[in-house]
């Protein structure tokens, strides 16, 4: 049986959502710093505070996404040049664009076309994010979902 985690999971689908995407045949000629400042305002986006939760910058998903890049070097650039293409959408980078600016761009890319690369920047990111956010233990204990009984296993139904 064939063990995968989802870590590998994640980097082949993202390898399969990359082919055949104009913003992907540029990833392999046109090297380019992510913004980090640009992906931590969309995915603040994308994953806002709330009564339960933090937003994504408080806990930092845009710095997991950018060490998760680092073992997939084509993600990586994806998301160099998608934060590129963000900030060229408004007068000025993205993070800097008032909230409703914001908000507009990423529902515009959510409503646009999956076979274009923001809407493919959009569903990616969208996804990775969501991952790495829902992962974290603070996000957790706000739903106050219990942690798996292992090591200790179930207790007999009886108590």
């Amino acid at each position: 049986m064939l063990s995968m985690s989802r870590r590998q999971v994640l980097l082949g689908a993202i390898a399969a959502s990359l082919s055949g995407d104009a913003l992907a045949q540029q990833v392999l000629e046109t090297p380019q710093p992510i913004d980090a400042q640009t992906l931590s305002a969309y995915l603040d986006v994308l994953l806002p505070a709330d009564e339960l939760t933090p937003a994504a910058s408080a806990l930092n998903i845009a710095g997991d996404l950018v060490e998760f890049a680092r073992q997939a070097p084509q993600f990586g650039q994806f998301l160099a040049l998608g934060t590129r293409w963000l900030n060229e959408t408004g007068r000025g980078p993205f993070h800097s664009l008032s909230l409703s600016d914001q908000e507009r761009v990423v529902a515009w890319m959510r409503s646009a076309d999956r076979n274009t690369s923001p809407a493919r920047f959009f569903l990616l990111v969208r996804l990775t994010g969501i991952e790495f956010y829902y992962s974290k233990p603070e996000v957790a204990v706000a739903f106050g979902l219990n942690t798996a009984p292992q090591p200790a296993g179930y207790p007999p139904p009886w108590q």
